[in-house]
């Protein structure tokens, strides 16, 4: 008799137990699930970019990739290829589509695209302005329109305003010097104000002209047919400046072909790999280096923190980021080149 009662207490242990556990666990398991499903759900962005088939842009796009793989966030990329309608297309049909929790937009035209980013904006979408600034003001790094999180990138006003001190010391001790300077697309805001701030710089310097001013498209082989007429005409042309590394080097090869390369110093802009390496082989006077790759780090980190809901900076100087720049800024010339390690 006690032996069954001894046992009949043991089963009814067990049960209120296994009961205990059927309650207890499923609540944990509830718990942890949550948890899971809330750290695992990735940030979902919408890159706006002016060209897909170009080396600045991809290492970019790598750094971009980088930083979504390691916060779990998913970039799609969207190229305008320089076209401003499409570029305001491409983000009307991402709100409209309403997949994205933030873009990152870098405009092809600073204003045109401040209704469609507001629109945005209305949804409850993170922006971040890339490479260039939003709004009419494109000499600041002040975000607009009200409600843009971030500006990460540099004005095409300080860009410039660099190359024409370049230019500067390429003139220094000519009594007359002959420029010719290659803009990407004239199209971009930020390619007008790069040309527009080295004129400026400049200006009280009245030995230094500009003779030849064209556009190239940050294409190589266009520069070179480009200079092959304008070195025709200028045969005297003792500098030339670009907005891209590739279209200066096109002006090189040109001029070497003319067999007057060595009479010319040739100024790029973003010191590529081959514009860095121009530089170390005495090909090019100088280039101011872009850091595209640390550029799309910072933008998926900023816009998944700003969509997280943590505080970021209203903005993100790149020129004065060093490292990866030289402590003395972005201009790299053989007195800096090995401080420097170029990224696209």
């Amino acid at each position: 008799m006690k032996k069954a009662r001894k046992h009949l207490q043991i089963i009814i242990m067990i049960t209120l137990l296994s009961l205990l556990g059927l309650i207890i666990l499923p609540a944990c398991s509830s718990q942890n699930q949550s948890s899971s499903n809330s750290n695992d759900k990735p940030i979902r962005i919408a890159m706006f970019i002016l060209v897909r088939a170009n080396s600045y842009d991809q290492a970019r796009i790598d750094g971009v990739n980088k930083k979504a793989k390691e916060l779990n966030a998913q970039v799609d990329i969207f190229s305008c290829e320089f076209n401003t309608l499409e570029q305001i297309n491409q983000i009307q049909d991402a709100i409209t589509s309403g997949k994205y929790d933030a873009f990152i937009i870098h405009p092809n035209d600073s204003n045109a695209v401040v209704p469609v980013v507001n629109e945005a904006l209305k949804k409850g979408i993170i922006v971040i302005a890339a490479d260039a600034p939003i709004g009419p003001d494109t000499r600041s790094l002040k975000p607009y329109p009200e409600g843009v999180k971030c500006v990460i990138g540099r004005t095409g006003w300080s860009t410039g305003t660099w190359l024409g001190k370049a230019l500067l010391q390429a003139a220094e001790g000519l009594d007359k010097c002959k420029v010719a300077y290659l803009i990407g697309s004239q199209s971009q805001t930020i390619d007008r104000d790069r040309y527009e701030a080295l004129k400026e710089v400049i200006k009280d310097h009245p030995n230094i002209e500009i003779v030849a001013f064209q556009e190239a498209q940050y294409r190589r082989d266009l520069a070179r047919e480009i200079m092959q007429n304008v070195f025709q005409a200028h045969p005297d042309i003792n500098v030339v400046v670009s907005s891209g590394d590739q279209m200066t080097l096109g002006a090189y090869d040109a001029a070497k072909e003319a067999g007057i390369e060595k009479n010319i110093k040739f100024i790029g802009n973003g010191c590529s790999k081959e514009g860095w390496q121009a530089i170390k082989d005495g090909q090019l006077f100088a280039s101011y280096a872009d850091i595209p790759y640390t550029q799309g780090e910072l933008l998926v980190e900023t816009a998944v923190k700003a969509v997280r809901g943590e505080t970021v900076p209203e903005s993100i100087n790149l020129e004065e980021l060093s490292p990866p720049l030289p402590p003395e800024g972005p201009i790299i010339t053989k007195e800096n080149v090995d401080k420097y390690q170029p990224q696209w």
